[in-house]
């Protein structure tokens, strides 16, 4: 689990990206994270990477630069895994607070959730058609406070002011619905071990500095220096 002081130093190292490249900040980031573990497919860090830090990736001076925000980033995307890693489940999603009225403020985690969830759409279709009532009205419930985030809700105003107040409350709940489905589907056992890594029982990252020879953390079987550093 990251120490506060190392949340700190994510938390700035998100913020140190330039506004410009549409980078994520670390609410955004947390929820991005719990989309890509609950998700019916397994999503390498190779790809979802660019997303975190945005169009390009000349912001980092350095190499040890790059290879230090990996660290941080890696992390915390494991931070999150092992929280939802039976049979001790102690989830809870990373929202913003407003300081000066202390209301919760949930809608940069659901965006990042819903970004995650575009990287694989049609997986989600899964869930949705199982006969899981509790998963697929998790989906459906997530994708509406994602509508009230953005302002595209077409529910009556007093429903969207209720979900407003009730999503810090509801998200747990749906996030380990979602969670129990994917671990416990059966599409997971024909799949091969690096590709089932983050919807198994076993959270599959480290945050130990990686060598450039080494496997890479991301379970691709390919050296470090030729898949997660090289993109």
């Amino acid at each position: 689990m990251l120490s506060d002081k190392k949340l700190n130093q994510l938390d700035e190292l998100l913020l140190s990206i330039p506004i410009e490249r549409d980078g994520m900040l670390l609410s955004e980031f947390d929820g991005f994270c719990s989309g890509l573990i609950v998700c019916p497919d397994m999503i390498m860090p190779s790809e979802w990477l660019p997303c975190v830090w945005g169009k390009g990736e000349d912001h980092f001076a350095t190499l040890e630069a790059l290879q230090s925000a990996t660290d941080l980033i890696m992390r915390h995307y494991n931070d999150v895994a092992v929280s939802l890693t039976p049979p001790h489940i102690e989830y809870g999603p990373l929202f913003d607070e407003d300081k000066r009225t202390g209301e919760i403020l949930w809608e940069s985690w659901i965006c990042g959730f819903e970004q995650a969830m575009r990287l694989r759409s049609d997986a989600w279709e899964q869930i949705v058609e199982s006969p899981d009532e509790e998963a697929a009205s998790s989906v459906t419930m997530l994708l509406a406070l994602y509508n009230i985030a953005e302002g595209k809700s077409d529910l009556p105003k007093k429903s969207i002011k209720e979900l407003t107040h009730q999503a810090p409350d509801l998200i747990p709940n749906m996030i380990i619905a979602l969670n129990r489905w994917t671990k416990s589907s059966s599409l997971q056992s024909d799949l091969p071990p690096h590709v089932q890594a983050a919807n198994k029982p076993t959270a599959p990252f480290s945050g130990k500095k990686v060598g450039r020879n080494a496997l890479c953390p991301c379970g691709s079987g390919r050296k470090y220096k030729h898949c997660c550093r090289a993109n």
